[in-house]
């Protein structure tokens, strides 16, 4: 199992979101903290890889919780939604 360290951003970004994506969002990081790591479970979360570090994983239709792999652990970045990310990575 992996460590995930929840950053601050994502804590003010999820305050902001209905309970259910809340919820959505808690659920999503306790099964990728279980699975990180073996692929054949991955695709059921949705857990793709988007650069050398960070990892995308599906919280709602529209939601992703950006995921930076820091060693031997995972910080949970932030929710965003697909145009996020894009302009996210562009930037960095």
């Amino acid at each position: 199992m992996i460590r995930i360290i929840i950053a601050a951003r994502l804590r003010k970004t999820l305050d902001k979101q209905p309970e259910a994506v809340r919820l959505k969002s808690e659920k999503a990081l306790v099964e990728v903290a279980k699975t990180f790591g073996d692929p054949h479970r991955h695709r059921g979360l949705g857990i793709r890889k988007l650069a050398k570090r960070s990892y995308e994983t599906r919280v709602h239709l529209q939601w992703r919780i950006v995921l930076i792999h820091d060693g031997d652990s995972l910080v949970a970045f932030d929710l965003m939604n697909h145009d996020e990310i894009t302009a996210w990575l562009r930037g960095r």
